[in-house]
């Protein structure tokens, strides 16, 4: 361990040490001579040479040290090389106890909620909301590069980026079941009480081989006059213009896998297979939103088409807000490994450094009253 100072240029500081010395060699001149009438006639004795001499050093060395404490809080002092080294144990929402106690954990590991300020899993996690992209980010550049990380994950979670995260470490990813099978991990969302949209088929797209299974789709949607207006465009090669600008005012579209988009739109699956691959993708696009199968519209390349629950499925993904990741398969969502490294932060030590600096003012002050109390008038 080493001691390093953030601001060192603090201790220019220091001059303020002659303040309090000016102040005690000061009041010794507070003194008056007083003239006695019995001694005017005799004869003046030889003044003694006159010596520097500081009253009350007790209080002067508890200011000059108060003020020299100050100074050292100013530059801000740190501790590096006491980082810990146990084994680390993360553990998201959501996660059930009883499954927790099953892991084989280690031993001598820190266990804390992965949540904003990674509070002690013995207390509760905290009402707010972070996402947990930035939060295996922060823990990753928090911790020494040997320390032991696991991640205790649920099967799906949200707050996530459009990519999975590049750690400088290898996480220990460990994904805990639900008490039942998960077949659509990264779902949508819940049912919605919203009339199930209405699909507009292009004019070149009504002969297209997956067509037929927008049209039978349609036909288990029940019609209603308000429903949602979705333009469905199945062709290969780019977007067209004109369907571009009625996303990019505020339209939705549904796009075949061969569609291609531009080069800077990000989309983020949406609806995944039980392996975790994608089956349907999502994005926005000024004030629309975009969504473009991940595989062609065949029975062969995609058999959720011959689904019961495909309406039900392909309607979720439809009214679900895509303007920021929804959830995401945590199977499919393990940090990547290929990150830089940083050298993890120094340990602060001016929370010590204020304790000492109240001590020492109220040691100061008590001193200050008995002198006072002490001096003659």
């Amino acid at each position: 361990m080493s001691l390093a100072w953030l601001y060192p240029a603090g201790f220019a500081a220091l001059a303020a040490l002659l303040l309090p010395l000016l102040v005690h060699l000061a009041r010794r001149d507070q003194q008056a001579p007083l003239d006695f009438a019995a001694l005017r006639w005799l004869r003046a004795a030889p003044r003694p040479h006159r010596r520097l001499r500081v009253d009350e050093r007790l209080l002067l060395a508890l200011r000059l040290l108060l003020l020299a404490t100050l100074v050292a809080w100013l530059a801000q002092p740190v501790l590096r090389g006491a980082e810990d080294h146990r084994p680390y144990v993360a553990v998201m929402r959501g996660v059930d106890a009883a499954a927790l106690r099953q892991q084989a954990l280690p031993a001598d590991a820190r266990r804390h909620w992965l949540a904003g300020g990674f509070p002690a899993l013995e207390d509760p996690p905290p009402a707010g909301r972070q996402p947990t992209s930035s939060l295996l980010r922060e823990l990753d550049a928090r911790l020494p590069a040997d320390v032991r990380v696991v991640v205790v994950a649920t099967p799906d979670f949200g707050g996530t980026d459009a990519q999975r995260p590049r750690l400088s470490r290898r996480l220990e990813w460990r994904v805990v079941q639900a008490n039942r099978a998960i077949a659509h991990s990264g779902a949508a969302g819940t049912p919605s009480s919203d009339p199930a949209p209405r699909l507009v088929l292009q004019g070149g797209d009504a002969g297209a081989p997956g067509a037929r299974y927008l049209r039978a789709v349609q036909q288990a949607w029940a019609r209603h006059p308000d429903a949602l207006s979705v333009r469905v465009r199945l062709q290969d090669g780019p977007l067209p213009p004109e369907l571009h600008r009625a996303v990019a005012n505020g339209g939705t579209a549904l796009l075949g896998a061969g569609v291609v988009l531009p080069a800077d739109l990000v989309l983020t699956p949406v609806w995944r297979d039980d392996a975790g691959l994608p089956l349907l993708e999502a994005g926005t696009l000024g004030r629309g939103h975009l969504l473009r199968f991940a595989r062609p519209l065949q029975a062969q390349a995609m058999p959720q088409l011959l689904e019961a629950d495909f309406p039900q499925r392909l309607r979720e993904a439809l009214q679900a807000d895509v303007v920021a990741p929804a959830r995401v398969d945590a199977r499919a969502y393990a940090p990547r490994t290929d990150g830089r490294a940083l050298p993890p932060p120094p340990r602060p030590l001016q929370s010590w450094l204020a304790l000492v600096v109240a001590l020492l003012f109220a040691l100061e002050r008590l001193v200050a009253t008995r002198a006072s109390r002490w001096t003659p008038a």
